[in-house]
């Protein structure tokens, strides 16, 4: 790299976008809400006025945002071009030896092959909504039914899965403590006492003058032992599962910070398989025997297993391959390798929600919106988030190999808890940090190249009851 003026004219644009985003007052009929109460409130709500009105506000800080996001895309896309590469885009699939149309073939074969059961879960989804609002039944979902602010998720729609009340009582600190117990029960050593000082775990409160990101993550500051974590932790089933994702990171950071590892490989494999050993944690806390063993519910709990089969993907997976696959890696792809032309991005972006995630907003969204930009990582971690797609599809392939072959429980029910031989087989893949090319890595480990079958596989007694519940409906939206 050598324009240090363009490098400090990125830095600015940056801090400046990171500060927009980071204190941004949302407001609800002229009233402060912060975005856990948007959150809460999505979750919670029955009247569609008061959801699209939520939702509305949810939408604010885009058109804020944006003017220097414009400026942003091409400080990037400059610091790729100084770098060699055609665009800021292009510079980041490199992490995986691949150029932006192979990363994009990629993710759309994966969606091609989960879309039948993608089509089933949308049908059975807007048939339920549509019965919770007292609606007609829509072609496309519209994004104020759902419980997400970017319908990437679908959850709070199997009300048998909902296990909220069994943390009621809880403090917060007991769902980080408990995160922390997974890891070190299985053998990894315990985070360093400056972990506990120096992250910012919890909320703060709406009419506080500090602002923080709401948006959870954790930071290997030195590259040695100094880990920090920014959460919002509150006493719920999202935080619990968030907490155990979050510290993932941290002991994959503590994993490979040993002398054999260079400083510039103490990194993931590939950048998907950070977010995927989190993910991996995160559906492992989430198994019914798992939460048994932790006190979270009660041993005599007689868990509707279609019920929380049919939870997991609409709250974590399918419909989230559509968002990480589809919408967000083709709308900055536009953006950085084709330029796209910022009076066409909300455009843009809603064409590609409807496409791919069949979902359309309440109202008509205009190019004096910016939607895509009120996604935290459109402005502070961009051309990224096809590494939560990857993620996703990695830890199923890691999650089967240790359910059948190490557990011997089916994957659907099963309880990583003190098992130390899944902490053994775990840490190798973590210690070897970004030492060894990824494919390499994952196929040593479970015996597969990249793919969507133990995804496939996992939900397929799901796929049957859908077909069963879905006879007589049209599928799909077109």
């Amino acid at each position: 790299m050598t324009n240090p003026d363009l490098v400090a004219r990125r830095v600015a644009a940056e801090t400046k976008q990171a500060s927009i985003l980071n204190s941004f007052k949302f407001t609800l009929k002229g009233q402060p809400i912060t975005a856990n109460q948007i959150d809460d409130k999505l979750e919670k709500s029955v009247d569609l006025n008061e959801r699209k009105a939520v939702w509305e506000a949810s939408k604010e800080s885009g058109p804020a945002l944006k003017p220097n996001l414009v400026v942003l895309r091409d400080l990037r896309n400059g610091v790729a071009k100084e770098m060699k590469y055609p665009d800021y885009f292009a510079l980041e699939v490199a992490a995986y030896g691949m150029t932006t149309d192979e990363m994009l073939t990629m993710l759309d074969n994966w969606m091609a092959t989960l879309r039948p059961l993608y089509l089933q879960l949308h049908t059975w989804a807007k048939y339920k909504l549509a019965e919770k609002f007292h609606q007609p039944v829509p072609k496309k979902i519209a994004a104020h039914w759902i419980n997400n602010r970017w319908a990437q998720e679908w959850p709070g729609l199997v009300e048998a899965a909902n296990i909220d009340k069994y943390f009621e009582g809880r403090k917060p600190e007991w769902i980080i403590k408990t995160a922390e117990q997974f890891y070190t029960g299985l053998g990894f050593p315990s985070l360093p006492q400056s972990f506990w000082e120096k992250s910012d775990l919890y909320p703060v409160p709406p009419d506080s003058k500090r602002k923080k990101n709401t948006h959870a993550s954790c930071s290997h500051i030195d590259l040695e032992n100094d880990i920090r974590s920014l959460q919002s932790i509150e006493p719920n089933a999202r935080w619990f599962f968030t907490a155990h994702h979050e510290l993932g990171h941290g002991h994959y950071f503590m994993a490979y910070s040993r002398p054999e590892v260079p400083y510039l490989l103490r990194l993931g494999a590939a950048p998907g398989f950070h977010e995927g050993v989190g993910e991996l944690i995160s559906l492992a806390s989430s198994q019914v025997p798992y939460l048994q063993s932790r006190g979270v519910l009660p041993l005599e709990f007689d868990a509707d297993k279609t019920a929380f089969l049919l939870d997991d993907p609409l709250a974590r997976s399918i419909p989230f391959i559509y968002f990480s696959c589809g919408v967000m890696p083709h709308w900055e792809a536009d953006i950085y390798a084709h330029n796209l032309p910022a009076d066409q991005w909300n455009a843009r972006w809603w064409k590609y929600v409807s496409d791919f995630q069949g979902i359309e907003p309440p109202s008509p969204r205009g190019e004096e919106f910016c939607d895509a930009a009120t996604k935290t990582h459109i402005n502070d971690n961009p051309a990224y988030y096809y590494n939560y797609a990857f993620a996703t599809v990695f830890k199923f392939q890691l999650h089967d190999y240790i359910a059948r072959k190490i557990l011997h429980q089916p994957p659907q029910s099963c309880n990583y808890a003190d098992n130390k031989e899944v902490g053994a087989w775990l840490n190798n893949i973590l210690k070897k940090g970004g030492t060894e090319d990824w494919r390499k890595v994952l196929k040593e480990a479970t015996g597969e190249d990249i793919s969507t079958r133990a995804m496939m596989d996992y939900f397929k007694p799901l796929m049957s009851w859908l077909e069963e519940q879905n006879k007589g409906r049209q599928i799909g939206w077109e």
